[in-house]
């Protein structure tokens, strides 16, 4: 049996979905108290969450304080993987950090609702797929 734990790299759309209280809360919660789960960051995505979570927009959603706090779940709680030189992969160029993190922390999950990224299905050892997909599968 094999004991190490998931790796998964959670887009910065799930994190954002997470703090608005959409469907995913409930299964993202499950998942980050999942033992056989890592989560694997970079500060390219704690940068993005961190500007994205600011946006005016998302300020009758959520107060500043989870974003604060999701934050430092990120910097404190997570495989955190420092990322050199990004090659261009992806249609759109902003997720290429994503396939290079997933690359550089051989992660083997990339979970996001992005299309650019989902439909690559698989990059190297690491399956792109939805949250919806990751819990039919790894979640009983």
């Amino acid at each position: 049996m094999n004991d190490k734990p998931v790796k998964v790299i959670l887009d910065t759309n799930i994190w954002v979905a997470f703090l608005i209280g959409k469907d995913v809360s409930f299964v993202l919660r499950n998942l980050l108290i999942d033992n056989s789960i890592a989560i694997v960051t970079t500060k390219i995505l704690q940068t993005e969450v961190k500007e994205v979570t600011s946006r005016p927009k998302f300020a009758r959603h959520f107060a500043p304080e989870a974003s604060r706090k999701l934050l430092a779940f990120l910097q404190n709680r997570c495989m955190d993987y420092p990322l050199g030189d990004i090659p261009r992969r992806c249609r759109d160029p902003k997720d290429d950090y994503l396939l290079e993190l997933a690359r550089v922390a051989k992660a083997d999950v990339l979970i996001t609702g992005d299309k650019d990224l989902t439909d690559l299905r698989q990059f190297g050892q690491c399956r792109i797929m939805t949250l919806a997909d990751f819990q039919r599968e790894f979640q009983p």
